[in-house]
């Protein structure tokens, strides 16, 4: 099977994420996992498809940071967005979420 990889930079080192094959489901357990758990699960798939065993673990994901004292978008968000990228998930956007700031107002 051919997948999609990106390469994402986590405080200076190359995290490249793939397309997740179901062997990588049976290495990382996602049964019963939601929101935030299921994101770390999901991510360190992501990571260990890419061939990255050392990386590709929830211990690992759970050492990226979570925010971005500059303000940008933080380590794991850019993870989970790649890993969101990769394997074709589109992410629902909540019900009251803030809009772009690129997007004008509606009215």
């Amino acid at each position: 099977m051919v997948g999609m990889k990106k390469t994402v930079l986590i405080e200076g080192e190359a995290i490249t994420l793939s397309t997740i094959s179901v062997g990588d489901l049976e290495d990382i357990e996602i049964d019963g996992k939601t929101g935030r758990k299921w994101n770390i699960a999901m991510v360190a798939a992501s990571i260990r498809s890419a061939g990255d065993s050392q990386r590709g673990t929830e211990a690992w994901v759970r050492t990226v940071p979570a925010f971005d004292p500059e303000g940008g978008d933080g380590p794991f968000r850019r993870l989970v967005e790649a890993m969101n990228e990769v394997n074709g998930f589109k992410p629902v956007l909540e019900k009251n979420a803030l809009a772009p700031a690129d997007v004008p107002a509606a009215g």
